[in-house]
Order: C-alpha cells, then sequence, then structure tokens
C-alpha cells in the first residue's frame, strides 16, 4: 500500500499532538506528564566503518558492545531520584535478538540480562520503552540488512524484531523506530549511503 505525505500526515496527526505537550515537565507532575530519558545499549548508529582499536569510543562500528555498566545504573539512579519516569533504550547491536542473532556484536546482552534490568527499572519506577532505529542513516547495526532497505526480507526482519522486543518488554506502551535524518549529508562519511525519496520513506514509516 502506498502511502503519500498527506495521507500519512494525517493519519499520525496524534504525533504532533504529542510533541506539543509542555516543554518543561517537573517532577512533582509524574503521575500526568511523561519525564524521560534515552540512553544507549548499543552504538552501532552512526558510522559504517570498522572501529579503530586505538579509539574504541568514536562513532564507527564495533564488533563488541561499547557499553558502561556503571554509568548506565548512575545515571538510572538519578533519574529516579529526580522523580523522571521513563527509560528510551536504544537497542541498536546490545541486544541478542531471539529471531536474528547475527545481528548480536561481542557483549550483547541476552534476552535475560535485558529482562532482569527491566525489572531494576520497573522497580524504581522507570518505564522502559524499546528503540529500534530503522532509519537508513542509523541502520549499521542491523548489518547486511541495512542493504536491503524496502525489501519483503527488510520488513520481514523488521517484523520479527519488533515482536522480539514486545515480547522481552512485556508488551510496552511505545515502540520508538527511529527513521529520523536519514539524508545525504549525514552518510558523508559512510561506505554505503541510502535514502528513501518522495513517498519512499513514508510508506516504509507507515508499514513499520
Amino acid at each position: 500500500m502506498k502511502t503519500g505525505r498527506r495521507a500519512f500526515l494525517r493519519n499520525t496527526a496524534w504525533s504532533a499532538a504529542a510533541c506539543a505537550a509542555p516543554a518543561i515537565v517537573r517532577a512533582e507532575a509524574k503521575k500526568k506528564y511523561i519525564w524521560a530519558n534515552l540512553l544507549q545499549l548499543g552504538c552501532n548508529l552512526w558510522n559504517d566503518h570498522e572501529t579503530d582499536p586505538e579509539k574504541p569510543y568514536d562513532n564507527t562500528a564495533a564488533d563488541f558492545l561499547r557499553f558502561d555498566e556503571k554509568v548506565w545504573k548512575d545515571l538510572t539512579e538519578h533519574m529516579h531520584d529526580i522523580g523522571m519516569n521513563m527509560l528510551v533504550i536504544d537497542l541498536g547491536e546490545g541486544l541478542v535478538y531471539p529471531s536474528h542473532p547475527e545481528l548480536a556484536v561481542k557483549g550483547s546482552w541476552t534476552p535475560e540480562r535485558l529482562r532482569a534490568e527491566l525489572k531494576r527499572l520497573r522497580a524504581m519506577g522507570l518505564e522502559p520503552i524499546p528503540k529500534l532505529n530503522f532509519s537508513a542513516a542509523h541502520d549499521v547495526w542491523m548489518k547486511e540488512y541495512a542493504r536491503m532497505v524496502s525489501t519483503e526480507t527488510y520488513h520481514r526482519v523488521i517484523a520479527d524484531l519488533v515482536k522480539d522486543v514486545c515480547e522481552i518488554f512485556d508488551r510496552p506502551r511505545f515502540v520508538h523506530i527511529g527513521m529520523d535524518e536519514e539524508s545525504e549529508k549525514l552518510q558523508t562519511k559512510f561506505r554505503y549511503g541510502l535514502t528513501r525519496r518522495e513517498d519512499v520513506w513514508f510508506t516504509d514509516l507507515n508499514r513499520i
């Protein structure tokens, strides 16, 4: 099904309303508003060149998980202390997806480990929300499937991944699908760059 810009914007008008919520969310309004933070579990999102061992924390693609558990715990505890109530987790290559374990890298979390962390977050009053970025400018974590954008194989893989995270996160209220910043300008350093133009991007977004 092809979806034009006009139809897409009409069908997703609710998202604009959500973005128009008050800019300042106070801790005392915790029950009424979402006060969220986004943290990275996976980091293979910005460049498809392999990581230089001497610069492991740059924006390139590593074959191991770049994750600091102490920083993660410090940040989530601080979120709890100041009254925040939601954590969006950018998963990327940070999870061993049951349907596609080939996307994992060394150190990727198992579903069991992630479930244990989700339990800890919920006990702290933080609602965990999964994020899977399907923008062609942020999909290095998808490995070979990043070069199959808009194909039936690509959409089958996406459906599998969304199903995986919905099960692991126990049917979350929201699933963040990224799709941002898909432009040639932001992929000038990529070895393989791709942008969906005109209605192709809207059609894929609507389908996902």
